[in-house]
C-alpha cells in the first residue's frame, strides 16, 4: 500500500492541472420563456451559468454556434409560433403548440436577427450574434540574404512595468502544482 502513494499523487497532480488549464469555450445554451401576452420575457444562460434574468430590452447577444431555446410558458396555454424576419426557419419549426413546448435553434453565422411571435401586439426580440475570434497563426518577415542587408530602425518599444512578454498565469500555477507534487513524491519516498 505504501508503494501505491506516490503513484496516486502524481496522478491527482496530473488530474489536477488538466482541471486547471484552461480550455476552450464551449457554446452557450440560452433557454428564453415566451408568452402570448408579455411575449419574450425571460432568459436562462443555461449552459454554463444557469443565470436567468429578464429581458427588458429583448435584445440578446451571443456568440455564433449558441443555440436558443424558446420554450412555451403562455399563461392561457395558447399555442405560439416563433418566427424569424430572415426566414431561418418555416412556421410548422416553431410552432409550439402546448404549454412547456420547446424550439432550438443554433446560430452559426454572425449577424443580427430578428424574432417574433405570430401576434402582432407582442414586440419583437433583435439577437446579435458575434463572431467567434480564432487564433491567428503570423509568419515572421523574411530574413536576409547575403545579397540584401537589413535596414537600420530606430524604433524603441518599452514594455509597460507589470507585462512580461509571453506570461501566462496558468503555466505558472501548473508548474508549481508539479513541483509541489515532486516534493510530496521525494518525500514519500524518504519516509520508507
Amino acid at each position: 500500500m505504501t508503494r501505491l502513494n506516490p503513484a496516486l499523487t502524481l496522478i491527482f497532480i496530473g488530474l489536477l492541472s488538466f482541471i486547471l488549464h484552461p480550455a476552450a469555450a464551449e457554446p452557450s445554451v440560452y433557454k428564453v420563456y415566451v408568452d402570448g401576452t408579455d411575449g419574450f420575457y425571460q432568459v436562462r444562460n443555461t449552459q454554463p451559468g444557469n443565470i436567468t434574468y429578464v429581458n427588458k430590452t429583448l435584445t440578446l447577444n451571443i456568440n455564433a454556434g449558441d443555440s436558443i431555446r424558446w420554450e412555451n410558458w403562455d399563461y392561457y396555454d395558447w399555442p405560439l409560433t416563433i418566427m424569424s424576419e430572415q426566414n431561418l426557419w418555416d412556421n410548422k419549426t416553431g410552432y409550439l403548440k402546448y404549454k412547456y413546448k420547446p424550439f432550438n435553434y443554433t446560430f452559426k453565422q454572425p449577424g443580427t436577427y430578428g424574432v417574433y411571435i405570430e401576434d402582432p401586439r407582442v414586440p419583437h426580440m433583435t439577437i446579435i450574434v458575434a463572431a467567434v475570434e480564432t487564433p491567428t497563426v503570423t509568419t515572421p518577415p523574411p530574413t536576409p540574404t547575403e545579397t540584401e542587408t537589413a535596414a537600420p530602425t530606430a524604433s524603441v518599444t518599452q514594455t509597460p512595468p507589470g507585462a512580461l512578454s509571453g506570461f501566462n498565469l496558468w503555466y505558472i500555477l501548473l508548474a508549481l502544482i508539479v513541483v509541489a507534487g515532486l516534493v510530496v513524491f521525494i518525500y514519500s519516498l524518504k519516509k520508507k
